[in-house]
C-alpha cells in the first residue's frame, strides 16, 4: 500500500504561518535571515513523513506541529549565532554568520582608512582602531582576510591591502 499523505488547506496554513512569522523576525534590512524557502519545503516533507508513520491519507495538525518542533530544534542547534542571540540560516548552511560578516566589513573599512595614510599598516594600530569599534579579537578576522586574498603580511607585525 502506497501512503502519500496530502496537505490540507488548514495544515498548509499552519506551516505557512510559521514560515511567515519566522521570516518576519528578519525584517529591518541587514538582520540575519532565520529561515528560507528551503526550510519551508523541509517542513512540508517532515509533516508528510510524520503522517506516513501514522499511515494517514492527510497531514494532520499534529504532524505539522511535530515538523515545526523539529525545525525549531534544528535551527537552534545549527544556526544559532551566540553573538547576536538570533538564528542565522547562513550559519547553519556553513556560510559566514551575519555578525561575523559585519565585523569583517568594519575591519575592512578600518584597513581602507588606515591604508590611505600609509601602505603598510601596523597590526597594533589596526587592533586599537578595531577596539574603538567594539571588535576585540581581530587575529582570526585578519587570518581569514589573508586566506581570502584581501590582505597580506609584507613584514612581521604589518598588514597590507591587496
Amino acid at each position: 500500500a502506497n501512503c502519500k499523505p496530502k496537505l490540507t488547506p488548514e495544515t498548509g496554513k499552519v506551516l505557512k504561518d510559521f514560515y511567515l512569522k519566522t521570516r518576519k523576525k528578519a525584517e529591518g534590512g541587514y538582520a540575519p535571515i532565520p529561515i528560507t524557502l528551503r526550510q519551508f519545503e523541509a517542513l512540508i516533507r517532515l509533516s508528510e513523513a510524520s503522517a506516513k508513520i501514522q499511515l494517514s491519507d492527510y497531514i494532520r495538525k499534529e504532524d505539522t506541529q511535530r515538523a515545526i518542533r523539529l525545525m525549531q530544534f534544528s535551527l537552534r542547534q545549527l544556526g544559532y549565532d551566540p553573538e547576536t542571540g538570533s538564528i542565522d540560516i547562513d550559519k547553519s548552511e556553513g556560510a559566514t554568520s551575519y555578525s561575523e560578516r559585519s565585523k569583517l566589513r568594519v575591519v575592512l573599512d578600518i584597513i581602507t582608512d588606515l591604508s590611505q595614510k600609509k601602505k603598510e599598516i601596523p597590526l597594533k594600530e589596526l587592533q586599537d582602531a578595531a577596539k574603538k569599534e567594539g571588535i576585540e579579537n581581530i587575529e582570526e578576522l585578519i587570518e581569514r582576510l589573508k586566506r581570502e586574498g584581501m590582505l597580506f603580511e609584507p613584514s612581521p607585525g604589518f598588514v597590507q591591502k591587496i
